[in-house]
């Protein structure tokens, strides 16, 4: 895909959203499950559902997943050399093994990538006829068919290095959490989880906090399991929302 496509692609996705629809789940499921699309920028509060999508939306083959922080060296993605014996062999890295078998690559918290892991990531994401890895044996890895690779972040895309930016496919901004796993919620705590999904960021309570009240809610009761999961001091205060929240219904 050209640079021209793929900012049409980008801009059918982020600028124009017809009465809010660039954002539901319906339309992202569709662009993420499209064959035509090779890498993908998912963005958004936390626990919206983001890694969710990139794991399983779509998948056709093998996954590889990593989540990079400042300290992550470019050779954790491409791959190195391993001491065995007295012989250093060669071991492929996640990209290394999702280019040969033609499977998706998973980069969660892309923005907390250091400057070696994101150049790592310049090649990966050109277009198939141009992507390529040469890795320090010599041997120039290209994608096999079916190679994808999507990146998870909070953070929008304006807070990327414009080079790695412009090489998305497609950007895809998550607002609301997944209807599958909000169905999941018992329906005590499902008013106050999409009540909470819109409070500011110091207030905000993520899916995963939710879930994992709904996982302690059958063996400690909602008082205990909110206590356990939240702290004493924002464990009484999302008591105090849940008790106003059934008052009020």
């Amino acid at each position: 895909m050209s640079t021209s496509s793929r900012r049409s692609a980008r801009e059918t996705t982020t600028t124009t959203k017809p009465s809010g629809r660039a954002t539901d789940w319906g339309f992202i499921e569709r662009v993420l499950c499209s064959r035509n699309v090779r890498t993908a920028y998912l963005w958004g509060k936390p626990g919206m559902g983001k890694t969710f999508a990139a794991y399983h939306l779509g998948l056709g083959g093998a996954l590889y997943a990593l989540t990079v922080t400042e300290e992550t060296a470019g050779a954790e993605i491409r791959g190195h050399y391993l001491p065995k014996g007295r012989e250093m062999p060669w071991h492929d890295g996640p990209a290394t093994q999702a280019m040969r078998e033609g499977a998706r690559l998973v980069i969660n918290e892309l923005s907390h990538g250091s400057a070696d892991v994101l150049s790592m990531l310049h090649p990966l994401l050109e277009n198939l006829d141009t992507a390529r890895l040469t890795l320090p044996t010599g041997e120039t890895v290209r994608p096999a068919h079916g190679f994808q690779l999507f990146c998870t972040d909070n953070l929008p895309p304006e807070d990327l290095p414009e080079a790695l930016r412009d090489r998305f496919d497609v950007i895809i901004e998550v607002r609301e959490p997944h209807p599958a796993a909000l169905a999941q919620l018992d329906e005590r705590l499902r008013g106050p989880a999409l009540r909470s999904f819109t409070l500011e960021p110091d207030r905000r309570i993520s899916l995963r906090g939710w879930l994992s009240v709904q996982r302690l809610l059958p063996e400690f009761g909602l008082e205990y399991a909110v206590l356990a999961v939240f702290g004493p001091t924002r464990g009484a205060m999302v008591l105090d929302g849940l008790l106003l929240g059934e008052a009020q219904n």
